[in-house]
């Protein structure tokens, strides 16, 4: 009795930051759950057929499940009053256990390091979203919090109304708060990436976009946006082995040969003439409709006023058939 009490006492000491979060944040915003029951995280390991990760059995002997600002994302617990049902996830990661989903779609798991991967809904591609279940949960709550005024509604400003996401200095602040407790997450440190680049700080994007591939060398995306950043700032031997690299973690043939037509780019810039005939012949035999699938790419992009996505287009159908004309729909873009 002794041994559990202290057990309970220390679980409750390991989520300090997360109860002070709930007790001044807006009502509501954080919606934790009272503990779970021994029988009910029991019942759970049953069908499960093994142990609950340490980590997580820890949170639920604390809070059976929350709804993180306004069910942004929502973690499941195991009995009946939970936010989410464990049960009703599915568990469709060997050796991972997910136990959280995003509004987004996003899917969130443990692995057997105890990292938080985040998956992408429809995707086989993960990324490294935290160095443990706690860091997670406290860098979690540090960034979404960045986004609600003390009304408990979104702040003002928070949002670009053109591009329907959140404004770069915004998302800059939301990744560096996050890193500051969980360095370790490399999805932090892409997404610092992604909103310096957005600002023009090029060449600090570049930096972080690099320590995120360190981070989680076997996530494609990463590896993608520092080529395309290496690319904008015309180091195109920097840009082709990122490229190189992003198109070897993907399994979709489709998808792996655009990053190769991204390959050929760079490899053009970087007038490496028999890279460009190799990755060339590369992509087109992962992906055969490569090239019509560019010039759909650049007409929808002509159907959305979209001048970047068609002039993207445009680049990838040049660099993977040289002078094949494209629609003749598609306007001279500036």
């Amino acid at each position: 009795m002794a041994r559990r009490r202290r057990a309970a006492e220390g679980d409750a000491a390991f989520f300090d930051r997360f109860r002070s979060a709930i007790a001044r944040l807006p009502a509501g915003l954080i919606r934790a759950l009272p503990p779970a029951g021994p029988e009910d995280v029991a019942r759970a390991e049953a069908a499960l057929g093994r142990p609950l990760p340490a980590s997580f059995a820890s949170f639920l002997r604390s809070f059976d499940g929350a709804d993180l600002f306004h069910e942004s994302i929502v973690i499941a617990g195991v009995g009946a009053g939970a936010p989410r049902s464990l049960a009703a996830l599915a568990q469709d990661r060997p050796g991972e256990l997910v136990f959280a989903e995003a509004l987004s779609g996003d899917r969130f798991a443990l692995d057997a390091a105890g990292r938080v991967l985040r998956y992408d809904p429809g995707a086989n591609e993960r990324a490294v979203a935290g160095s443990s279940f706690d860091r997670w949960l406290d860098a979690t709550v540090a960034r979404e919090q960045i986004l609600f005024g003390p009304d408990g509604e979104y702040a003002p400003d928070v949002f670009d109304p053109l591009r329907q996401d959140i404004v770069p200095t915004i998302a800059l602040r939301q990744a560096e708060r996050a890193l500051k407790i969980d360095p370790g997450a490399a999805d932090s440190e892409h997404a610092r990436g992604l909103a310096l680049a957005r600002l023009g700080r090029r060449e600090t994007a570049l930096a972080a976009l690099a320590a995120a591939t360190e981070l989680d060398a076997d996530n494609p995306w990463p590896w993608f946006d520092l080529g395309r950043t290496a690319l904008a700032l015309g180091r195109a031997a920097t840009a082709l082995p990122a490229f190189q690299r992003a198109a070897a973690a993907v399994s979709d043939d489709a998808t792996a040969a655009r990053l190769l037509a991204w390959a050929v780019r760079a490899a053009g810039a970087a007038g490496d003439e028999a890279s460009v005939a190799a990755l060339r012949a590369e992509a087109l035999a992962r992906d055969p409709a490569l090239i019509e699938s560019l010039m759909r790419s650049a007409a929808n992009a002509v159907d959305d006023a979209d001048d970047a996505a068609c002039a993207e287009a445009l680049a990838l159908l040049e660099a993977v058939a040289p002078g094949r004309a494209p629609p003749v729909r598609l306007p001279v873009l500036r």
